[in-house]
């Protein structure tokens, strides 16, 4: 199989999986995910006086979300098979946990809670949720 070959099966692979057929679509529930992430600047000082890192998602009050709610955060990877050199699949997996300190009709903003210790899920590089990571409701307030 030449290179141009093995790109053209991959990206044709991964629009099937991004886009699905009829089905596919009317099955698949909505993603929610962190579409924003923002730090105010630090004026100086140590890592520990930094201003804390909000992470806006397009999950809120009309989802159940409150205040105090906890999400979870997961990072979807897509996963290659080298031997026979095409997309396998995407996995997701658990990164970490942040808590709603505010939330709207459609919107909450988070503060990280935690990270998952690398024990019990997928060791994540860079160590930081990013915009794209998929969230979902675990523990309601």
């Amino acid at each position: 199989m030449t290179w141009r070959n093995w790109l053209v099966k991959t990206l044709l692979c991964g629009v099937i999986a991004v886009l699905g057929g009829p089905a596919l679509s009317q099955a698949r529930q909505p993603e929610f995910v962190v579409y924003e992430v923002h730090q105010n600047l630090g004026l100086g000082g140590t890592a520990e006086s930094a201003p804390p890192r909000e992470y806006f998602v397009n999950l809120g009050l009309e989802h159940g979300v409150k205040v105090g709610d906890i999400l979870e955060v997961s990072r979807r990877a897509s996963t290659h098979d080298l031997v026979n050199q095409q997309f396998y699949r995407d996995l997701v997996y658990p990164i970490a946990r942040v808590k709603v300190i505010h939330a709207d009709s459609g919107v909450s903003v988070c503060r990280l809670e935690k990270f998952l210790p690398v024990e019990s899920t997928v060791s994540v590089s860079p160590k930081a949720i990013m915009a794209g990571d998929l969230v979902r409701s675990v523990i309601k307030h």
